[in-house]
């Protein structure tokens, strides 16, 4: 058996809104102010089946000079490390879950990279796939299926546990993973209307113990 994570929102938060910090970003330089489902669309377009070192593609789009959205996608950065925190019930069942464990990320590799090792995450995993270093992107089912052969793990024994129902759920659901939303907020405590619609929804991960085999558990 193999238990899958996501990073951002699920293992991850972040003390300040990300949007605020990134809107503070490109105001400082004289930039407009970026919507925020406009910066997930085009983040999640550049990411898509690409290698990504860093933001500067994605801040490019917005701002068009490359040098200046290079200074800005630096400063984002490091606001944004700043800011991050590793969620209590992570740790504490990533210490006790006893499976073979994994993250699968969508992020361009030094941004995810930064935040893994900077709270040295490595320390719990098996594999760390993330999107920008491999050039797969969730929902597509690549990403997983590298992370199943890195763990040597099938997808009918194996679950993905994420935030964000049409990248996680579905990307669950497109390799045939038994799929866990994480619903930190009660954003989705009306089921029905989730779409995709998960396996199991949880509000803390400490639930994820209901889920897995006894046996996995320390």
């Amino acid at each position: 058996m193999a238990v899958l994570f996501d990073l951002d929102g699920t293992i991850l938060g972040s003390y300040r809104d990300k949007n605020e910090v990134r809107n503070e970003c490109v105001r400082k330089y004289g930039v407009q102010e970026i919507d925020k489902e406009k910066y997930f669309d085009v983040l999640n377009e550049v990411l898509h089946n690409s290698k990504v070192e860093d933001r500067e593609p994605i801040f490019r789009r917005f701002i068009g000079d490359e040098e200046l959205s290079g200074i800005v996608a630096e400063e984002y950065e490091e606001r944004s490390l700043e800011n991050a925190f590793v969620y209590p019930d992570a740790e504490e069942v990533l210490s006790k879950i006893k499976s073979k464990k994994g993250i699968v990320t969508n992020g361009p590799r030094l941004t995810q990279w930064g935040k893994i090792r900077k709270f040295e995450l490595e320390k719990y995993f098996d594999s760390i796939v993330v999107s920008g270093e491999v050039g797969k992107s969730k929902p597509g089912k690549e990403i997983f299926q590298i992370a199943l052969r890195s763990l040597k793990a099938t997808t009918g024994e194996s679950l993905y546990v994420g935030n964000v129902p049409h990248l996680d759920v579905k990307g669950a659901e497109n390799v045939g993973l038994v799929s866990v939303l994480i619903d930190r907020d009660g954003n989705f405590e009306d089921s029905e209307k989730v779409n995709p619609k998960p396996d199991y929804i949880i509000g803390d991960l400490r639930e994820l113990y209901g889920i897995v085999d006894t046996e996995e558990i320390s």
